[in-house]
């Protein structure tokens, strides 16, 4: 019987008696390990059987790699946070015989800065030599006379100024899109 009597009529078609339980079976809890002795231990109840090991370790797991039967032992690979771990675990006993937990090797850079930044770096400083070499060779030249009343303080200043505009150009083309 519904709650609303719109909603569903009864009907006696659709409703099934449901076999009245024995006390035997009521007051018996069923028992999950007297079924998995009968059943072969598969790789997946064997990752199982490893992430809640390495989960009572303490240890952060990213995901299972792989679960391969050699020999009736499971090899269960898993891969951690920061470290790998590899536990073998006995496929009629289900228990673990063996594990090993390896750091994970980190990669040295060898350098700090992107090869890029440093090539524009570079260039940036290409760009101050080469003005400072053409005010040189103009000055020397007396060329105009505008350019004799700029100091070297100034023009090191301006090549400095062009060179960060330059920069800022090249980096908002970059992130612009």
């Amino acid at each position: 019987m519904s709650a609303d009597p719109t909603l569903m009529p009864d009907d006696p078609t659709m409703v099934q008696e449901v076999p009245a339980e024995s006390d035997q079976q009521r007051n018996r809890e069923p028992q999950e390990w007297e079924e998995e002795e009968d059943v072969p231990l598969n790789a997946e109840e064997a990752t199982v059987l490893v992430l809640s090991f390495l989960q009572r370790m303490g240890k952060k797991i990213i995901t299972p790699r792989k679960a391969v039967l050699t020999n009736n032992v499971f090899v269960v690979d898993v891969e951690l946070k920061k470290a790998a771990a590899v536990v073998h675990i006995n496929k009629d006993t289900r228990e673990i015989v063996e594990y090993a937990i390896q750091p994970e090797v980190k990669e040295h850079k060898p350098l700090p800065i992107p090869p890029r930044r440093i090539l524009l770096i570079l260039a940036a400083v290409t760009v101050v030599v080469v003005l400072i070499m053409i005010l040189t060779f103009f000055k020397m030249l007396n060329v105009a006379s505008i350019l004799s009343m700029v100091t070297n303080d100034q023009l090191i200043i301006g090549a400095a100024v062009l060179g960060i505009v330059g920069i800022a150009f090249l980096l908002w083309r970059r992130f612009r899109g």
